[in-house]
């Protein structure tokens, strides 16, 4: 299952809408949000056909300017809920599984008026305790390193932005591809290239779907690129192997290397600043402790179901 964002620049253009409906239809995604369509919801609407889906929601721009588009198929339940000029706002549930919140977001251009767009996500975690994932443009970085070119973002500008993460117990998702989804030509033929979209997550979606995946795509009608998110439902079907579940032992802070080898092993596994990071390194200090456990102390749990049957 998965989920396309694009930033495509005005749904107008008929190129764009080819574009547009070969990346839905060589990525089968389930639901697909376009941001910036610059065009009237009717437009938009009527766009579902074309590009291979049953249901649509849009949201008129203003003039050329915004914008939003919501598509999806028929064995996907979407229930659309209150939308602004910068979002639309839903609750998905999938061939009948529990329901989860999804927000497709655009960003206010204006630095400016740029808290609007934090305080309404912030209202709406508020108003629902449902898994949510936010994704589109968010028109802003988490971190400097996320700009890379003239016109440096100022410490405020990216205060405000993970101040919302933090309020809202979002989690970034991280990615795979290029480093950036926007990029312009500047003056003396340099490029700025800034990773202005991605999919954010709150705890309870990622325990919900297990190892959820962002991939930045290409495309040529934009200067954004889309994004994709793709997920799996965490299945409790019988057959299937359960995979050993990680216990943290009381007895292991008895050994007195315990401590240093558990600082070691978090430093050694690197920095994590994704969920998809910070699974990777979790899973990868559990498998250093599990293997440390076994060397110092032997198979415990083991020798003590032996013990029971003696």
């Amino acid at each position: 299952m998965s989920c396309i964002t694009w930033n495509c620049r005005g749904l107008d253009n008929a190129a764009t809408v080819k574009e547009l409906h070969e990346i839905s239809k060589k990525c089968a995604s389930t639901v697909l949000c376009v941001v910036e369509t610059q065009v009237n919801k009717a437009r938009v609407e009527g766009l579902k056909g074309t590009l291979g889906y049953d249901n649509a929601f849009a949201v008129s721009s203003s003039g050329r300017s915004g914008g939003l588009g919501l598509y999806w198929n028929k064995n996907t339940k979407v229930e659309i809920l209150p939308f602004s000029q910068y979002h639309i706002d839903s609750i998905i549930s999938e061939n009948g599984g529990e329901p989860w919140r999804f927000t497709c977001v655009y960003g206010e251009a204006q630095i400016a008026e740029r808290h609007k767009t934090w305080d309404m996500l912030k209202f709406i975690k508020a108003s629902s305790p449902l898994p949510w994932v936010c994704m589109g443009d968010f028109n802003e970085v988490l971190h400097r390193s996320e700009h890379d070119g003239v016109q440096e973002r100022s410490h405020a500008q990216i205060a405000g932005f993970r101040e919302m993460v933090d309020v809202c117990g979002l989690y970034d998702l991280g990615f795979e591809g290029r480093n950036w989804t926007f990029e312009k030509k500047v003056a003396g033929g340099s490029y700025c290239r800034v990773r202005l979209d991605r999919a954010l997550a709150t705890a309870d979606w990622c325990t919900r779907f297990s190892m959820p995946r962002v991939t930045h795509l290409t495309a040529a009608a934009s200067d954004h690129d889309p994004i994709m998110l793709r997920w799996q439902q965490v299945s409790g079907r019988k057959g299937r192997k359960k995979k050993k579940m990680f216990r943290y032992e009381m007895m292991w802070e008895a050994h007195d290397q315990f401590f240093p080898m558990l600082a070691k092993t978090w430093l050694d596994a690197g920095e994590a600043r994704t969920v998809k990071e910070l699974q990777e390194k979790l899973a990868s200090v559990s498998g250093s402790l599990s293997e440390w456990s076994v060397n110092s102390f032997g198979n415990v749990r083991r020798e003590l179901k032996t013990c029971t049957r003696n």
